[in-house]
């Protein structure tokens, strides 16, 4: 074969091997599928590639329902817990948390956002009383407030009975300089942060409301920039008997036509009738997603019976682009229970779908049929087996008595019980007889020898109480009391040697360990 053919038969070989099958390359994502198509393990949203723009500001105040932490509290007066936040004042507001502290009192449910909210004083009226002792929550803007822009505030002030939570007046203070956070400490008469140089009145609103949140809102116009503001009463000073408390949560500044374009919920939360809306806007389509993915068919601008707690957005398009709205956590209202058990060492305890075996504090959330939560601590106690140790005598013809178990011989015995609490308790029994003796036959002859009739026994033997001989045709023919183990009937009968023949006894005798018993029997006199 020429050198050149071969050459050529070797080059369609070689082709014939090498091509394969073209490689099927992942696609573009697409941003309303619920599919990771480009297969980078990011869906939706969640994916760099469908980026739009913010279609709203967040608000300038950070962390505006407290949700942030920096530290769980445990007590109160730990406003430095929430993240930003500070106490502004002498006066120490309360910050709560369903995380660990949830106080005493009982805020209205459901909570207007989260699982945190603040609570303040308008003055000291109970032990010393300073009308003037009043507390503000403060913090630091993400940027400042521009002189003669106009903005506006919502918040909630949550109220309780109407004695502990009168009608209020609140305010929103501002100042050009985050150093001047906090204001008049160690002044307990200092007053509002207006008293203050460093300080301005923004605005205020009067609120009032009884076991409820109550939505307030106003519009402040600063004349100068403002960089930090402080939230509370306002200046006035309230004349009162008692002190008030009012919460609050959800403070949220931004400019006046920033407002109304995001996410609202309508309708009772853990309830059909809940729904979130967005403003709709002409030429755009919808979609909505939780926590970054695409829920199938809601693609209207409201959606109804949101699925459970997440994180919530809609996605506006219209031929020019994208727009996403701020995400809106929805966090359902939590019960909130707690609860102590004990278990017994040794055995699982279950809590719900888990097998405890250590004593501690658990926790579990539970889901309702409305996609609400119940939240239960578990503080778990371990509960050992008791012991207990048992030295005990009976007669021949008795029986002792543990728990269901019978007990007839003497010796040594473990028997196992279940408390109260359903635990084991061991019970170590060492049974043995009385040494108690009775004759059934006696020769008063006075050969010295069964010349009486009596109860003897060894040291378990500590009184004959009494001793009663009755004759055939059911005569008293002897008594005796108080008598000494040995001490009993002569077999005389009046001074008179009684017949010989069967007689019946009857005695009461008391042991060394206290238990009394009567003995009853039939003895033969004998000559």
């Amino acid at each position: 074969m020429p050198p050149q053919l071969k050459l050529c038969l070797w080059a369609l070989v070689w082709i014939n091997f090498t091509v394969s099958a073209p490689v099927s390359l992942p696609g573009p994502e697409i941003c309303n599928n619920g599919l990771d198509d480009d297969q980078d393990g990011r869906i939706d949203l969640n994916d760099e590639d469908c980026y739009c723009e913010p279609l709203e500001q967040p608000s300038l105040i950070p962390n505006p329902s407290f949700e942030e932490q920096d530290c769980c509290p445990d007590h109160h007066s730990q406003i430095d817990c929430a993240s930003g936040w500070k106490q502004a004042s002498e006066g120490t507001p309360d910050y709560y948390h369903i995380c660990d502290y949830v106080g005493s009192h009982h805020p209205p449910l459901p909570l207007p956002d989260g699982d945190g909210y603040v609570g303040i004083i308008d003055g000291s009226f109970t032990g010393n009383y300073i009308p003037a002792l009043k507390e503000y929550v403060g913090i630091c803007l993400e940027t400042p407030l521009e002189t003669d822009t106009l903005y506006r505030l919502e918040f909630y002030t949550g109220f309780l009975s109407k004695t502990t939570s009168p009608d209020i007046e609140l305010a929103l203070f501002g100042t050009s300089d985050c150093a001047a956070l906090p204001f008049g400490i160690g002044d307990n008469a200092f007053g509002c942060p207006a008293n203050s140089p460093d300080w301005i009145q923004l605005g205020s609103v009067s609120v009032s409301g009884e076991n409820q949140w109550v939505k307030s809102q106003f519009k402040v116009r600063p004349n100068r920039e403002i960089r930090a503001v402080a939230f509370g009463p306002s200046c006035r000073l309230r004349s009162a008997t008692n002190n008030t408390y009012h919460l609050v949560d959800q403070l949220v500044l931004k400019e006046n036509t920033n407002f109304d374009l995001g996410i609202k919920a309508k309708g009772q939360a853990c309830t059909d009738d809940l729904v979130f809306q967005i403003t709709p806007q002409e030429g755009y389509s919808y979609q909505w997603y939780k926590d970054g993915v695409a829920i199938p068919q809601a693609t209207q601008s409201s959606l109804f019976n949101p699925p459970g707690r997440g994180s919530y957005q809609v996605r506006l398009e219209d031929p020019e682009g994208c727009k996403v709205s701020k995400a809106y956590r929805y966090a359902p209202p939590s019960q909130f229970v707690q609860t102590i058990q004990t278990f017994c060492a040794g055995e699982p305890f279950l809590f719900n779908d888990r097998q405890l075996t250590e004593p501690g504090t658990y926790w579990d959330t539970l889901t309702t049929a409305n996609n609400c939560d119940s939240i239960v601590q578990l503080k778990l106690q371990v509960r050992y087996s008791e012991e207990t140790h048992v030295s005990t005598k009976i007669f021949p013809d008795e029986s002792y008595q543990v728990g269901p178990y019978t007990i007839t011989s003497p010796g040594e015995y473990i028997r196992t019980l279940s408390t109260a609490s359903g635990c084991d308790s061991l019970v170590y029994v060492n049974l043995a007889f009385y040494g108690v003796y009775v004759p059934n036959a006696f020769s008063p002859n006075g050969d010295h020898v069964n010349d009486v009739f009596s109860i003897y026994g060894d040291l378990d033997l500590a009184e004959i109480i009494s001793l009663k001989v009755i004759d055939r045709w059911g005569a008293l023919v002897y008594q005796g009391n108080t008598l000494d183990p040995g001490k009993g009937w002569d077999g005389t009968v009046n001074g008179n040697t009684a017949p010989t023949g069967v007689y019946a006894y009857a005695a009461e005798v008391r042991m060394t360990d206290d238990n009394h018993r009567t003995l009853r029997g039939l003895l033969t006199l004998v000559k």
